[in-house]
């Protein structure tokens, strides 16, 4: 099955050709400078390889867990294929892009290798990968050939500019040097970046620039478990394994960027509709000291469901159903708030939709009004390490593998397990 053109509304696309940074020492296997072609997409038939902006001011993805494929009877093998199928039918007009986070082939088998191809070949969106420790046995050469051929990229889209890096070899000079050059010029031009990376413990090698270059998330997989940590400026995300999961069911995470808003939410495989609020912040992901609510309002959310939607509804700490209006032909949909009739302090925010099918879903987030400006901002050191968000079951975060320091116990300081 060949991907189809899915998207008939006007897009914007800006690849990455507007940073045209020469580097020294290019292979094809470590490094792709950023050019005119754009990304490299694992399916370059995809909507011609490109990363179509759906809504305007909102970029979201999927992002599978480490897949640690090994033959074609295994149970993760056929999760992953229902996800594809899944993302196909309800998701595919509702995200730019979906990620495979490294430790893609178990034993790095071109058996392994094969498999997912045939899997990815089916998925009708922009798929990207980064390579994984297990990904880098031997060398990379059968990652390059069956699904990223360069190991390191960027594009940028909408206001957002999104980097993939290899890290589990080490970060090399060439690497390095081309990651500084590509994040300064983004963060000149104005845009908020995210950098995806197998292991979010390695971000303390990448501190200057994270914090120098407007990093917003660093977004992982590699621990197995589901793990949000957030240090004020940057959201750390680890997605749990497809292969090997050590908690929970089954299942994808979802990630949206609504004008500088981060939100993250695990989607296991189930019933539809599914539905996120995108803005404004979730107290435990607010970021960047900008993010508390005042005056008036959007409530935003985006919802997926191949049925379509019959009604959404908004409620302020329980109180009166509010309808909410859907954004023209996207699937966001949006209320006005009057955080002037609400006390300083935090706020449950929730909606509720109900699919065309007659299925129902809910989402809930706390926010924090700050009229009066008196709200005092939490103060927390870089990274990852003491500022996990710990058990979060709503979003699918359940807290079983976070340590005291919000490290997590798999894995040492190099990230490795």
């Amino acid at each position: 099955m060949k991907p189809k053109a899915l998207y008939p509304l006007a897009f914007v696309v800006v690849s990455a050709a507007m940073f045209v940074i020469s580097t020294s020492a290019a292979t094809a296997q470590s490094v792709q400078v950023s050019n005119p072609s754009g990304p490299t997409p694992v399916n370059p038939g995809a909507l011609s390889a490109t990363t179509a902006i759906l809504n305007p001011g909102v970029v979201s993805w999927v992002h599978f867990g480490d897949l640690l494929i090994t033959t074609r009877n295994k149970q993760n093998y056929a999760d992953f294929k229902s996800m594809i199928n899944n993302l196909n039918r309800y998701f595919k007009n509702g995200v730019n892009f979906a990620l495979l986070p490294g430790d893609n082939a178990n034993d790095h088998a071109e058996s392994q290798y094969k498999l997912i191809k045939q899997a990815t070949d089916q998925l009708e969106v922009p798929l990207y990968a980064i390579p994984g420790e297990r990904d880098h046995k031997g060398g990379t050469a059968l990652y390059n050939k069956y699904l990223e051929p360069v190991n390191y990229q960027s594009f940028t889209a909408d206001k957002y500019h999104f980097v993939f890096l290899d890290v589990m070899s080490g970060i090399s000079d060439a690497q390095n040097s081309w990651l500084t050059n590509d994040l300064d010029r983004a963060a000149k031009a104005g845009l908020k970046s995210v950098i995806f990376m197998h292991s979010f413990t390695l971000a303390s090698d990448l501190q200057d620039v994270i914090q120098r270059d407007n990093v917003i998330m660093v977004d992982a997989g590699h621990t197995h478990y589901n793990e949000i940590a957030n240090d004020g400026n940057t959201i750390y995300a680890a997605t749990r394994s497809t292969g090997q999961v050590t908690e929970g069911p089954v299942g994808a995470s979802v990630i949206n960027l609504d004008n500088g808003v981060v939100s993250w939410k695990f989607k296991q495989m189930g019933s539809w509709p599914f539905v996120m609020i995108t803005s404004p912040a979730d107290k435990l992901l607010m970021i960047g000291g900008s993010q508390f609510v005042k005056d008036t309002v959007d409530i935003r959310a985006k919802i997926w469901d191949d049925k379509g939607v019959t009604s959404a509804t908004m409620q302020i700490d329980g109180g009166q159903a509010v309808p909410m209006d859907r954004i023209g032909e996207t699937q966001m949909w949006s209320v006005r708030f009057d955080a002037t009739r609400v006390s300083d302090g935090d706020h449950r925010i929730s909606v509720n939709v109900i699919g065309a099918g007659g299925n129902t879903n809910q989402d809930a987030i706390t926010v924090t009004v700050d009229q009066s400006g008196n709200v005092p901002q939490v103060q927390r050191s870089f990274g990852p390490v003491g500022n996990s968000v710990g058990a979060y079951v709503e979003k699918g975060l359940l807290g079983t593998h976070t340590t005291k320091s919000g490290h997590p116990v798999k894995g040492g300081k190099d990230g490795k397990h």
